[in-house]
């Protein structure tokens, strides 16, 4: 009885997609959330918008080509890299555009996205806001994008 339980519970969960944790469900949302983080200055929200190590190490970087021979870098060596880039953007984005009350116009991908086993990588990011006099800016303060199973997170922020 024991064994039929486990093998109905291991079939199951495989089958299961659970939400990405903090992930949202459309670039224009996390654009959205994005501009907010700025406004506020907020950024440990900035950083929840991005991609974290464990899923950047358990199912990103795994397949992406530099993590396989001839390259074979280590996961942790990418994460360390990516990180550093993401901690010095989102402190220099927010200490440039934070608390300015910009407004969200749009966010698009200038560049062909990349399919992967698993997600897809929206790339060549550019963020179009509106300052408090009305006029637009195209920023590109954002690195790639993550879409996995229609709900996004960046990978990355510019530096």
């Amino acid at each position: 009885m024991l064994l039929a339980v486990l093998l109905v519970y291991s079939s199951s969960v495989g089958c299961e997609q659970s939400t990405w944790k903090e992930s949202l469900d459309s670039p224009d949302q996390l654009g959205l959330a994005v501009v907010d983080a700025l406004n506020n200055k907020d950024i440990e929200q900035l950083n929840r918008l991005r991609v974290q190590r464990e899923a950047f190490l358990d199912w990103i970087w795994p397949k992406f080509p530099a993590s396989r021979p001839p390259s074979n870098f280590p996961g942790d060596f990418a994460w360390s890299n990516l990180n550093k880039k993401c901690n010095i953007g989102m402190k220099k984005w927010s200490d440039r555009y934070g608390g300015h009350n910009l407004k969200f116009v749009g966010i698009r991908f200038d560049r062909p996205s990349e399919t992967y086993d698993g997600f897809q990588l929206l790339r060549g990011t550019v963020l179009t806001l509106q300052n408090a006099a009305g006029e637009k800016r195209e920023l590109q303060i954002l690195g790639s994008v993550i879409n996995k199973n229609n709900r996004y997170k960046l990978l990355s922020y510019e530096d």
